[in-house]
């Protein structure tokens, strides 16, 4: 009678450390899982702030095509109309100076929003760099 309880009592202590491996397998599991989501959660964060800020920045790219547009639209019509070399000259050089001002002008500005589109982008993904490095580097029990 002896030799059957050794059995049992072994099989006992086998379901209960097996019960114990299986529980931290799955907690391990779901917090891999809780990662993944939180991680996904932020790329698609970045994902929206990324496409808005190039939204921005392709709608002030047509706006500056559009003013430059129209702007060498009244130009040419002042040129038509001019009458002399100087005020073709003139209506010319300040044609030039206000196309260079405005391009340094918008690059400036274009500069400034894609930095900002590319922090904005960024933000929500350096949280999770810093999580996702301290969860993996946890021992997990198995």
């Amino acid at each position: 009678m002896a030799k059957t309880r050794k059995p049992a009592a072994r099989m006992a202590a086998a379901k209960a450390v097996n019960g114990e491996a299986a529980q931290a397998l799955f907690a391990g599991y779901e917090q891999m899982a809780d990662l993944g989501r939180e991680n996904f959660a932020a790329l698609l964060r970045a994902n929206a702030a990324l496409t808005e800020g190039l939204e921005a920045i392709g709608k002030e790219v047509i706006l500056y095509a559009r003013r430059s547009f129209e702007q060498a639209a009244e130009t040419a019509t002042a040129l038509l109309g001019a009458k002399t070399f100087e005020d073709v000259f003139q209506l010319n050089s300040e044609f030039a100076q206000l196309n260079l001002e405005r391009l340094i002008e918008r690059s400036a500005k274009l500069s400034e929003m894609g930095v900002k589109v590319a922090n904005e982008a960024l933000a929500p993904l350096g949280g999770r760099v810093e999580a996702t490095i301290q969860t993996l580097s946890k021992p997990h029990a198995a």
